[in-house]
Formats: C-alpha cells, structure tokens, sequence
C-alpha cells in the first residue's frame, strides 16, 4: 500500500483557471501545448510535475517518461529539489508495481539529496518513501527505523499530515508481525490526527486497516463496516491505489463468509483497476482469489487456469511470497485431482519457500529493535529529567547564597537554615544510592529478563524444526505404505530428508553440550596434543560430507603443540570451520592456520572466502543475550548456538575469541588457546 506526500504543485488551476476537473485527456493535452510553447526550463519542470500528478498511477510507462524527462532536465539546470521529488514520484510508481528494490534505489538518490538541500520536510517525506519499500519487501526491523525517523523529521517541522502518515505506517508494521493491538492503536491515533485536519485520504487508509485487522480476527460485521465506509471515502477522494486493495478485503472476507458470488463482484471490480494501471503482481494476487473461489465451487478446470496464471506471474516477477501461495493452491488443486505424487512436489517446494522467508526471525529482530528504540527513548526523557535536576540544583546554590547573607543579618535564622540544609543534603545523599541501586537491580532484571527470552524463543525454534523433519519422515513413509512412490522418488526423498536430519542432529548436539554447560556438567580435562594433528583430523571429517565442493587448507605448523581440553577443542574447530562452509560459494576455500599471540598462547584462525559481514553483524555477532542466524549461500539453516558454544569454550579455557570480516570479502575467525612447553 501506498500512503505518500507527495510535493503539491497546484499547476491545473494555475493554468486553466481553477477547474482541476476537467477530462483528464484535455488537461493533458493542454499542458503538452504549453509545454512545446515555452522556453523556461524551470517552468517546463511546473508543467511536466502537472502532468506527472495528473496522470497518478493509470499510465505508468508513461508516468516513467516524465518522471526521467524531470531529472534530465533538473540536471541540467541543477535543480537538486526537483531531481529529489522526481526520485520520490518514480519510487511510488514502482513501488505500486511491486517493484521495491528498485523504489528503494530512487529512495535513497532521494534522501540523499534531501540531507544536502538540508530539507526537513523532504527528509521525512523520503524517511518514510524508505519505511515503504522495506515493509514491502518485508524487512519489518529496517521500515520500523524509517518510519520512526519520519516521525522525529516531521515533529521538527510540525507538518501534521507527514506525522499522520508516518504514525498510520508504524501501525502497518505491527499489523505486518501480528501485533494487531499494537497496530490499532497507532491507527486509531491517525484516523483521529485525519479527522481533525480533514485528511479525508488518511481516514480511508486507516479504515482499511482496521478493517483488515478485523477481519484476522474473525470479527466479520466490524470488518464489513470499516471496509464499506472506506472505499465510499477512497472512491469520493478518487484514490486508485487504495480503492482496489479495499475491494480486495472484501472479497476476502466475502470469501470466508462463503458468500462467493459477491467476492466474486468485488475480485472483477478490483481486476479492472489493476489492469488500467499494467499491476501485473497485483492482477496475479486477484488470480489466485479467484481461483481459490473455483475450488469452492466445483470448477477445477477453472482453478487451474488462475492458479497457472498466478505461478507464471510469480516465476516471472520472482516474487517469493506470491510463489509460495501459488504452490500450496496447485498442492491442494493436485490432491483433490488425486494426484499425489505432483501434490507432494508442490507442497514441498511451497514449504521450502515458506521456511526461506524466516517469518519468525523478521519477527523476533523487529521485537528487539522496538524495544531498543522504546528504551533510548526512556534514556532520552531521564536525560531531561537529570537537565532538569541540574537547573534546579543551580536555583537552590542561588538561594544558598541568599540564607548566607541572612545569617549574616540573623544568626540564630542561619544556624537553622543550616542544620536543615545539611539534612537535606544526607537526605538526598542517600535517596541517590538507593537510586543507584534500584537502577543495578532493574538493570539485573532486564538483563535476566533478556536470558530467559531467549531460550524461551530458540526452545520454541528447535520444536519448529524438530517437527519439520519428523513430519516429513512421517509424510514418507504413509505414501511408501500406500504404495505411492517408486524406487527413484524414495530415494530423492530419502536423500533430502538425509539433508534435514544430520542438520537436525548436529542441532541436538550442539544443544546438548550447551544444556551441559548451562548445567555447570561439563569438567575441563587438560592434555598435551600436536594441533595439526587435531586439525586435519577435524577438516577429513568435513571431507567426507562436503557437497559444495570446498577446499580445505591445514596450514597449522607441524611442531605446534598446545595444552587444551581434546572435546573442547573439537567442538570449537568443527563449528567455526562448519560455519565457514555455510557462507562460503561451491568452489570456495577454508583454511585453518595458527599464529603467536604472547609467551604462553597461540592463535588459532579459521578463514574462508565467503561472503563476509557487514560490521553490525560482526559487532553483534558474540552477543550474550541475543541469537544471531542467517542462512547460507546454499540456504543453510542455523541458529546461532555454535558460535555461543565456541564463545564459552574458548573462555573456559582461558582463551578469547573474535572475527574479522569484510562484506564480499570473507572472514577470519580467532581465539586463543595455551601452547605447550613440550618439545
């Protein structure tokens, strides 16, 4: 959806005396007769913005073209601020395209822009163009910072309907997670911020919202209601991006009432839109809707026909999440066809999109920036509290000064201002330690708070994905059983399921050896090796299951030897090299090689030419209350245990342990561990 603010350049009234609704053919015309008229090129730049604003979102090729012409032409004549809203304007168009990569490259050309011009207005307008393409894409943590710095710009301006909007799209974001209070309570603050400076646009949006949120929660006649009343607003207001996601909505819960003939009214009206504006994602999404419609009713052979139409839009597109719902429609389609051996392909390759999509992490990193933010914003309103203190304590030296002159002037007046002065002075004293330690206390508290979420969210991951392969194991067998499978299914199946099962059982490994730390179960036994040795003993194993073709290097000197713990050891080599070949491309390279570090350790690295970090994640990378995962270059799962474990051990060991990296580049894992006085 979007909800932009786009510079207002009133130029069909300026030029045709105050009558913008006119046909929009004749309008159009008009100005391009201006246009070959004139000479100016900042007036040309009036005219063509006129044309752009006309056209809206009904002829993108077109709406394209101008928008290029404004930027040559902006250009030439150095008119950063017209180059900056161009950017914007052709951002939008793409973005109601689905097309949010390339929205977001026009975004940040925008902002960039923008910052130079020192335009506070125009930084929240491209702050909250940047929160629209993330939350597209689907990147909640990133549209949560932007919006929010919308809303700090737009506050610095006092531009009421920007602080609207930017309000209105955090609540999106909470609807996006599924915190539907959360989202309608930032929605219900717009639509009230809309009523009182009568943005009537605003109020459709957030009516559709509400809507929506309704609609997830099974509460069909209030849905119906706020839907209703939205499009009869979107459609006063002639907004065309809106009016046909409304349509949508209600076609949907039209849809879940089971009442397929109205939903069926609502999909053509909407599809007709999409059309005129060349929405191609948009008109696939309909497809689908459709489809699942001709499901209910019998018609397979219909279904078919959308559900195909959809899954080439989404193939095209490359569009995951359409893909993915266009895979669990064919997997059912198949299966009611009695199909199975295709239903079980598509359902496969539909869960395998849905577990690429890593919902549950989105969710879980957006949680801890909300209460990051949430938090520097109770620092900031200490900080103006501690001013404040420190206003007041200037006020009382004023007045300390006064009650020493009255002593002068009354003796016995000034002893007692003393004593009192002097028993506030410990009074105070000691309500700041206790201060302090209140503060040591809820700082313990947040930090144990952090702990125990932690492990409640990566218990809750390991079910997920213990259930995963089991299921699957369960889904073979059941069709071996029915004697659906042939020989060569069984062992694609089999060979997969392999894949899911050893990545299951180094899991369980890994969370064992963790509970035992936990536990305080693990004692360290100390002995003499030859780490070469170790070494190479460690890198055959990754050898005999290496299925990206990987080199691996032992540069580790022969004569090396170091005083450890042998399991310890292992577990550390085996995980950090395991999580090289994870972000390393087939054919790349991982080697392991020791360096000194002071008289009694050794370092030891394990490097890869893989893909690297950015230096956020590297400086997050060992934190002690957060699970850092992402997945490989071959779409590798993990969930950030390993590197804890290594962290613990390489420290129960007296050792430290870092990582060096550069995006694109690869990285180095170290940590140090004590050398052996053998020769």
């Amino acid at each position: 959806m979007i909800r932009l603010n786009i510079i207002s350049l009133s130029l069909i009234s300026v030029f045709f005396g105050g009558n913008p609704v006119q046909a929009q053919s004749n309008v159009l015309d008009s100005l391009d007769n201006l246009y070959q008229k004139e000479e100016s090129d900042s007036v040309r730049l009036l005219l063509l913005f006129g044309a752009l604003g006309e056209l809206g979102f009904d002829h993108i090729d077109t709406s394209f073209t101008l928008g290029r012409k404004i930027v040559e032409i902006a250009t030439s004549i150095g008119d950063t601020s017209s180059i900056a809203w161009a950017e914007i304007r052709m951002s939008a168009l793409h973005a109601a395209q689905g097309e949010f990569v390339e929205a977001l490259r026009h975004d940040r050309k925008a902002l960039a822009h923008m910052i130079r011009l020192d335009d506070k207005r125009g930084i929240a307008e491209a702050y909250n163009a940047l929160g629209e393409d993330y939350l597209g894409m689907g990147l909640y943590n990133e549209a949560f910072i932007h919006y929010q710095r919308s809303i700090e710009s737009s506050r610095s301006t006092n531009d009421s309907l920007l602080l609207t909007i930017a309000i209105y799209n955090l609540g999106r974001v909470f609807k996006a997670v599924d915190q539907l209070d959360r989202a309608r309570e930032y929605i219900n603050r717009s639509m009230d911020m809309s009523r009182k400076i009568n943005d009537r646009v605003g109020m459709a949006y957030s009516l559709h919202d509400l809507g929506d949120i309704a609609l997830k929660e099974g509460k069909f006649d209030e849905a119906l209601k706020s839907l209703e009343i939205a499009l009869e607003i979107a459609e006063q207001v002639e907004d065309n991006i809106i009016i046909p996601q409304i349509m949508d909505r209600i076609a949907e819960l039209y849809f879940q009432a089971e009442e397929y003939g109205k939903a069926l009214g609502y999909y053509d009206r909407s599809w007709s839109i999409y059309d005129r504006q060349s929405n191609e994602n948009a008109r696939a999404r309909v497809s689908l809707g459709i489809g699942r419609i001709a499901m209910k009713q019998g018609k397979t052979a219909l279904a078919k026909t959308y559900f195909d139409e959809t899954y080439q839009v989404a193939m095209s597109r490359n569009s995951a999440q359409l893909l993915m719902h266009a895979h669990m429609e064919l997997a059912n389609w198949y299966e009611k066809k009695g199909n199975f051996r295709q239903a079980l392909e598509f359902l496969r390759k539909g869960k395998a999109l849905d577990d690429s999509l890593t919902l549950a992490n989105r969710n879980e990193q957006f949680t801890q920036t909300q209460i990051q933010y949430e938090l520097a914003q109770k620092d900031l309103a200490i900080d103006q509290l501690n001013q404040k203190e420190r206003e007041q304590n200037i006020k009382l030296e004023n007045e300390e000064f006064l009650r020493n002159i009255l002593v002068v002037i009354l003796a016995f007046t000034g002893i007692l201002l003393i004593t009192l002065y002097r028993n506030s002075v410990r009074s105070k004293r000691a309500n700041e330690l206790l201060l302090v330690h209140q503060q040591e206390i809820e700082s313990k508290t947040r930090e144990l708070q952090s702990l125990l979420s932690m492990k409640d969210k990566f218990f809750s991951i390991v079910s997920h994905d213990l259930r995963s392969p089991i299921n699957a194991l369960v889904g073979i067998l059941n069709m071996l059983n029915d004697g659906h499978l042939t020989q060569e299914e069984l062992i694609k199946l089999t060979k997969s399921l392999k894949v899911r099962l050893d990545s299951t059982g180094k899991m369980l490994g890994n969370l064992l050896d963790w509970a035992m730390m936990e536990m305080n179960e693990i004692t360290m036994q100390r002995e003499d090796l030859v780490l070469h040795d170790l070494v190479e003993s460690n890198l055959q194993f990754f050898l005999s299951s290496n299925e990206k073709n990987i080199a691996f290097v032992n540069k580790v000197e022969k004569g090396v030897q170091v005083n450890v713990d042998r399991n310890m050891l292992d577990l550390i080599i085996r995980n950090l090299v395991s999580n090289s070949i994870k972000f390393t491309n087939e054919g790349g390279e991982v080697k392991v090689f020791d360096e000194p570090f002071d008289d009694s350790q050794i370092t030891i690295g394990i490097s890869d030419n893989g893909v690297g970090m950015p230096q956020d994640m590297v400086d997050n990378l060992f934190s002690t209350t957060t699970l850092l995962t992402t997945p490989g270059t071959a779409n590798e799962k993990g969930r950030g245990l390993g590197l804890k474990l290594c962290k613990e051990f390489v420290e129960k060991m007296g050792g430290k342990i870092w990582v060096e990296s550069e995006e694109g580049k690869g990285s180095t894992f170290k940590f140090t561990i004590s050398n052996s006085d053998l020769s």
